[in-house]
């Protein structure tokens, strides 16, 4: 087997980050086509996860690749599903989504002898355990289709999808043990392992810069363990086109894949494909395909302790103001369109995220540096919505993400671990942290934001805008269009900020409008 394994490069996803286009259910098969077809996409993900996906989706974007394009599916488009966590979720619905995936493999087989769905995604992974059980009740599948059906498939492989800063610290002990496990479990390792590694939730709770540190954390310790093992490894990144969720667009794709050198496979969510200006999600397919994979950078022993303290200091002055905010954030998000046929945020149908266990990142920090961090977090779970609405819910009053706790953050790293490690940091460790901030600086408009702050809140985050605007020469101009509709929108969203209060539904539609035209002008709900 070569080492030099190829892996899709370009992932179309079902993400609702797009400002400007609903997608139903019903749609999405489409969706699939036009991704390959228009779009140049090798790989498409059917989204299961907190979505009210049919289960025969699976099968019906197989059968119209089969019917209505000469691409065959598992050679010339890749269909890769993303499956319910069965302990986040349930196991019921996860079951049911892999006997999909055998009943697509069935209708494939019968059309050509390629299988159309070899690999499959696992949400919020945390433990080994959690990846060899999903696997292994794939196999158990596997095997009922075999006898009820006479479907001789391969057993679609495990792709854990890693969401949070501590895991993604352990990516790569994770990755590794897993491999290990899976010999003694099912008698082999893979030959072929891909790795999924996601921004958006690891910047919800730690933000911005901690997350794109342990993103790159995560790249380097991944690719150290493709030199060391058998099993040739892949990395999937997931990231969206605004700096909070990746910054992933076709204007910041310079900076994008030299920031990421390593990953193999970029995802295309929804707001690069239907919010940004017509042809630049194919140019920006292009580009993947002529740049991805390229060199990892490792980093050494020293530069990961340098970087994991990093990460608990900005992870902290983030955490200390987020936690202030929570209630406005909810409020605010709820107010925001769904681009997507989502399940309910709570209950046993649908799902939410709980604060992560920060142990793992805790004990490797240094013991002040830990300490702090531990101190920041919650008390306990803040309900806060996905990445996508929160994020746009701090845009739209003015408080892009990515500057909270980033200024102070800074000051304390430089007077905790030196000028040398800062210098590192936005030179080495993420250079391209300005340019994200000049991006972001666009939709900040703090006379806004102040109204919806506590006023120790407002007090950090000025410090910070002050800190950053002198260390990275930051103009802070809103656009004059945004910054019209952030002030006309402001008494609305007073309203829907304060605890207890009820909308008139003619008011809330009127907002929600308004929130969408602002998202429009971004370029992403979120």
């Amino acid at each position: 087997m070569s080492k030099k394994a190829t892996y899709p490069k370009v992932m179309c996803t079902q993400h609702p980050d797009s400002a400007s286009k609903y997608i139903s259910t019903q749609e999405e098969p489409g969706e699939a086509i036009e991704a390959a077809v228009v779009f140049g996409c090798d790989e498409y993900m059917p989204d299961y996860e907190g979505k009210a996906t049919p289960y025969h989706q699976n099968v019906q974007i197989v059968s119209r690749f089969i019917e209505e394009t000469d691409l065959i599916p598992g050679k010339d488009i890749f269909i890769t599903p993303r499956a319910p966590s069965a302990a986040q979720e349930n196991r019921f619905r996860q079951l049911m989504v892999m006997m999909s995936i055998a009943e697509a493999n069935h209708g494939a087989l019968e059309y050509s002898d390629v299988q159309a769905i070899n690999e499959f995604v696992h949400p919020m992974t945390g433990t080994v355990g959690e990846i060899l059980d999903a696997q292994q009740h794939m196999v158990d599948v596997g095997e009922l289709a075999k006898k009820e059906f006479g479907v001789a498939m391969e057993v679609p492989r495990i792709i854990p999808l890693i969401e949070d800063a501590p895991a993604l610290l352990h990516a790569k002990e994770l990755a590794e043990n897993t491999l290990l496990s899976w010999e003694k479990r099912f008698g082999a390792a893979p030959e072929k392992f891909r790795v999924f590694l996601g921004k958006s939730d690891s910047a919800l709770s730690f933000g911005h810069v901690a997350s794109t540190l342990s993103c790159k954390y995560a790249i380097s310790g991944i690719s150290e363990l493709d030199l060391e093992l058998d099993t040739s490894t892949g990395i999937i990144f997931g990231a969206g086109t605004l700096p909070f969720r990746g910054h992933l667009s076709l204007k910041n794709a310079e900076n994008f894949f030299r920031e990421y050198r390593g990953i193999g496979t970029i995802t295309l969510q929804s707001a690069v494909r239907y919010s940004h200006d017509k042809g630049e999600a194919e140019a920006l397919v292009r580009l993947a395909e002529e740049r991805l994979p390229e060199s990892p950078e490792i980093y050494s022993g020293e530069e990961k302790e340098e970087i994991v303290n990093l990460i608990g200091i900005f992870g902290a002055r983030y955490n200390r103001i987020i936690r202030e905010m929570s209630c406005t954030i909810n409020q605010l998000a709820g107010l925001l369109p769904q681009q997507r046929d989502r399940l309910m945020h709570k209950g046993t149908g649908g799902y939410s995220r709980n604060v992560p266990d920060i142990s793992g990142l805790v004990c490797l920090c240094r013991k002040d540096v830990g300490k702090e961090l531990s101190a920041s977090m919650p008390a306990e779970d803040l309900n806060l919505p996905r990445a996508i609405k929160f994020t746009g819910a701090l845009y739209s009053i003015g408080l892009p993400p990515e500057f909270i706790g980033t200024g102070t953050a800074l000051e304390e790293a430089r007077e905790k671990l030196g000028e040398e490690a800062c210098e590192r940091l936005l030179k080495k460790y993420f250079p391209s942290l300005g340019s994200d901030l000049s991006f972001a600086s666009g939709y900040l408009d703090l006379n806004v934001a102040s109204r919806f702050l506590p006023e120790a809140c407002l007090k950090e985050i000025r410090k910070d805008i002050e800190v950053l605007r002198d260390t990275f020469s930051l103009k802070v101009q809103p656009e004059p269009s945004y910054r019209i509709l952030l002030e006309m929108m402001q008494p609305d969203l007073l309203q829907a900020g304060t605890k207890g209060n009820c909308m008139d539904e003619e008011v809330s539609q009127l907002v929600c409008s308004t929130l969408t035209k602002m998202g429009k002008i971004r370029k992403a709900l979120g």
